[in-house]
């Protein structure tokens, strides 16, 4: 069946049949462009028409990013679409807003956490693309600070040995009288070095 309206030549007419034909017999279902499955070769395509960069991210940021694309131009200016982009390239990532640490009114910072990828200087320089793309055109950036977590197990043991001693002898006491002292001494000492290139 045409689509074409009946005003239209001959020859388009032909054309529209041949393509008929050649489109009915294509598997649409094996096309996918959900960015959570669809082949990696696909990513940038996808990102192009949802209008995101994923330049320099890895795999799974980009699709992190891509599929939340939509949500993020439609809120876009507001720390809502801020946060869900940054979140998709650190999800360790907070906004801190300028009410919350002293800051002068509209300005804001961010808070990353070191994770075990850690944060180069390429990631920093992405970090504020995105921020000023996704950011309202009024609100200042006032930087990011880095929380770097560290986790050590610590072992603490301690040993008690008390014992008393009592004679009894045939002659009666009059008093008894007992002293005791507890003496406890704890040391700790630690040592960190941070290079920073």
């Amino acid at each position: 069946m045409s689509l074409l309206p009946s005003h239209k030549s001959k020859f388009d007419k032909k054309l529209d049949d041949l393509f008929a034909l050649k489109l009915e017999n294509l598997d649409l279902s094996v096309i996918n462009t959900l960015a959570s499955s669809c082949p990696e070769r696909l990513l940038p395509i996808l990102a192009q028409s949802f209008d995101a960069d994923i330049d320099g991210l890895s795999e799974a940021a980009a699709r992190e990013l891509i599929k939340n694309a939509f949500e993020i131009h439609f809120y876009s200016g507001t720390f809502y679409s801020l946060n869900k982009a940054l979140k998709s390239f650190y999800p360790q990532c907070k906004i801190k807003e300028w009410h919350k640490y002293g800051g002068k009114p509209y300005h804001f910072k961010l808070e990353l956490e070191s994770t075990k990828q850690g944060i180069t200087q390429e990631s920093l320089k992405k970090t504020d693309e995105i921020v000023n793309t996704y950011k309202n055109v009024r609100s200042v950036y006032d930087g990011a600070t880095i929380k770097i977590a560290t986790k050590a197990n610590a072992t603490a043991g301690s040993y008690l040995m008390q014992g008393e001693t009592i004679e009894i002898m045939p002659y009666l006491l009059r008093e008894l009288e007992a002293k005791t002292g507890f003496y406890h001494a704890q040391t700790f000492k630690t040592h960190e070095i941070i290079n920073i290139f």
